[in-house]
């Protein structure tokens, strides 16, 4: 199982450099509700610098709908804030304090099927990786 940020499906769909979290067909692949409103704002950021034009913008949009259609997603109920408002091992956003509480708590639920959480963003990653959790995507070198 694969739990996916906002800041690993948009290297996805924005096809950025480095590593990529891989999505065959068939591959469980799961977030928090979160990520919705996360990556269609960052498209329409994107056209607000002047990055896409308004055609641009609705294919990406498209594109995300899609992406984001293969992907299981998890609500952010009562029992992801009572793990995400508990201690991090480095200062973390509330966002991504959600994230790590989701993918911590969707582990535990896996009865015994690995999960990966894939993330470009350094201090999430050290969050995740302090709560034990298999953190692929942050450069060249990936945690276990």
């Amino acid at each position: 199982m694969k739990y996916v940020d906002a800041s690993a499906v948009l290297r996805v769909l924005f096809v950025e450099p480095g590593p990529s979290v891989p999505l065959p067909a068939g591959e469980h692949v799961v977030s928090s509700r979160l990520i919705e409103v996360e990556a269609f704002r960052a498209v329409d950021r994107e056209r607000l610098l002047g990055s896409l034009s308004d055609a641009e913008t609705a294919i990406k949009r498209k594109e995300l709908t899609e992406l984001l259609a293969m992907t299981d997603l998890a609500p952010v109920d009562a029992a992801v804030i009572d793990r995400a408002k508990s201690s991090f091992a480095v200062n973390l956003r509330a966002i991504d304090a959600i994230h790590v509480a989701t993918a911590e708590l969707l582990a535990a639920a896996a009865d015994g099927e690995p999960l990966e959480f894939w993330t470009h963003d350094e201090r999430q990653a050290t969050a995740a990786i302090s709560r034990g959790l298999t953190v692929r995507g942050v450069g060249a070198d990936d945690h276990d």
